[in-house]
């Protein structure tokens, strides 16, 4: 089975460092099995480690840490792990947790490449979650096979491959790993979609994961069009002190939203939801002409970093959210 194409190939050879977030569960190890193989067919093995990251929430997580070390070391893979302290902070656990992880990769030095183990499955639970919570196009997108983090390359070479896929093949080449109890909780909501809605609609529709998944793919090219074609409008509209408020002014309220999203994705920020916009809308281009809004927003399931947005000198201005409200 081929996991990497062309281009995640290349990353992986001229990376100076590889790290696969590894929790030792079926994903995650072929994950981790997979690249130390690429690796190991070009020489460079040595510049692949495995991370554990321990949330301290699970009474097994000392036995799955001595589970993912025992691996590693059968593999002959460095091995590292961390512990966190999960700070919900009004979001919700998962997202506090993908915070924390996220926390620790961004630390990593630049040139290293992180490797997660996000599948096809993961990919159609994603979709599906981001529709009941009313995304646009870019949440249509689901998950990214290749993104960046803090400068660092991220890629997910398993999205086109499927959980049974995955179990098949480490039950083949007998690849120990372990099973999470708490997957099996359904008031999280993503595994509620998983163990509840997603079956009943695969017994209906058996290719909706695969039908899913190109959805997924073919609406990442059409939004990279729709961006190229907004970035280019944001240049008559912004320069190095931020976003011209004025000239905000006189476009429509959606194509102003819409290149406020771009400006902050640019720069790693959250981008505001439908509630948030309009609160920002309502701020900075309804208020007094000398108001000075300050308006903080972070994501959910904290896939970006949080901002605070203010007026300076009539420009929109954009600045790292430190701590949450």
């Amino acid at each position: 089975m081929d996991f990497f194409n062309k281009s995640e190939q290349e990353i992986l050879l001229q990376a100076k460092n590889i790290v696969v977030g590894f929790s030792g569960g079926a994903d995650s190890t072929l994950a981790l099995y997979a690249v130390d193989q690429f690796l190991q067919t070009h020489g460079q093995a040595k510049k692949l480690s495995a991370i554990y990251v321990d949330h301290q929430t699970q009474a097994k997580s000392t036995d799955w840490l001595k589970h993912c070390e025992s691996f590693c070391a059968e593999q002959s893979i460095s091995f590292d792990s961390q512990c966190v302290e999960i700070k919900q902070s009004g979001q919700g656990y998962e997202a506090a947790a993908r915070s924390a992880r996220q926390d620790i990769f961004s630390s990593y030095d630049q040139g290293t490449v992180i490797v997660l183990g996000h599948h096809m499955d993961d990919q159609a639970e994603t979709v599906f979650f981001r529709v009941l919570r009313g995304t646009g196009l870019k949440g249509l997108t689901g998950i990214q096979r290749h993104t960046t983090l803090k400068g660092k390359d991220l890629i997910r070479p398993l999205l086109h491959v499927s959980k049974e896929e995955i179990l098949q093949f480490l039950e083949k080449h007998d690849l120990s790993y372990i099973e999470d109890d708490s997957n099996r909780d359904n008031s999280y909501s993503r595994n509620f979609l998983r163990n509840k809605v997603i079956p009943l609609i695969v017994e209906r529709w058996p290719g909706a994961k695969n039908n899913t998944a190109r959805m997924a793919n073919l609406l990442t090219k059409q939004s990279k069009l729709y961006h190229q074609f907004l970035t280019e409008k944001l240049k008559t509209v912004c320069d190095e002190d931020g976003l011209h408020l004025d000239k905000l002014s006189k476009l429509d309220y959606f194509e102003r939203a819409e290149l406020i999203r771009i400006w902050l994705d640019q720069q790693s920020f959250a981008s505001p939801n439908e509630s948030q916009m309009k609160e920002l809308e309502k701020s900075f281009f309804q208020s007094r002409q000398d108001a000075n809004p300050i308006i903080k927003f972070y994501r959910e399931d904290a896939q970006k970093t949080g901002v605070v947005l203010s007026k300076i000198n009539n420009y929109l201005i954009a600045e790292e959210l430190n701590e949450r409200t």
